[in-house]
């Protein structure tokens, strides 16, 4: 696979409407596979460092390959049709909800083939199973919260005092964890379950929890509850 190749996937991928070259630097980095050099008086670049990929024959691993020029495109998005122009901040939530929207279209369409395999997803649907078990668990220790300042206020003892200095529990623990126990059970992993809970609004809630189901990321439930802004001419 050649830098052309690689262009023409990521424009079935995304089809920008500022011109950009991808380059192959010939080189082997320790510090990055990739990178997004971007200037008002040039054409943007990505840039991948091709000898990351290839084993000691030769031979390229065009997934991985492909996975960084991804990552790459990403910037240039955000850089080019999103006013990110700015270093600071560059892999924010937005970045990465982006970002696995592209892989994961990269995945339906064929541009990434990542080979799961049984040993692969069987530690994927361990980890998921134990991120379900965590969930679980902060909803029954809200449980015996709500218990607990019943009996501080039958006692007469302060509540927050008792959980913070004596069962080590913070104040946003607590409230997290109370919120979601009335929650209830939605079968999601505890990282989705703590974005849910921060939300008020129901309809916001519910996104993050059907994106959840739909096996998004975090970043994407994230932005499922966020409505896109308004772009200025």
């Amino acid at each position: 696979m050649n830098q052309d190749a690689v262009k023409e996937l990521l424009q079935k991928l995304h089809e920008s409407p500022t011109e950009y070259n991808v380059i192959f630097s010939g080189k082997k980095s320790r510090k990055v596979n990739g990178l997004y050099k971007w200037g008002t008086d040039k054409t943007p670049e990505i840039i991948i460092h091709n000898r990351n990929f290839a084993d000691d024959a030769g031979n390229q691993n065009e997934n991985l390959l492909m996975f960084t020029a991804i990552h790459e495109l990403t910037h240039h998005i955000l850089v080019t049709e999103n006013g990110k122009k700015s270093a600071r901040g560059a892999h924010s939530q937005l970045f990465w909800a982006t970002f696995h929207d592209l892989v994961d279209k990269a995945e339906t369409t064929g541009v990434y083939r990542p080979e799961i395999d049984a040993d692969t997803q069987k530690v994927i649907e361990e980890a998921r199973e134990i991120s379900k078990q965590i969930a679980e668990l902060q909803r029954q220790l809200g449980q015996v919260l709500i218990r607990a300042h019943e009996v501080c206020k039958a006692k007469g003892l302060r509540y927050e005092d008792v959980m913070e200095r004596r069962a080590q529990i913070s104040q946003s623990t607590m409230k997290s964890s109370v919120a979601a126990y009335n929650m209830g059970d939605q079968n999601i992993g505890a990282d989705i379950q703590a974005e849910a809970v921060k939300q008020r609004d129901e309809d916001k809630r519910d996104a993050i929890i059907a994106a959840g189901h739909e096996g998004k990321s975090v970043a994407q439930a994230k932005k499922a509850a966020t409505p896109p802004r308004p772009r200025s001419e």
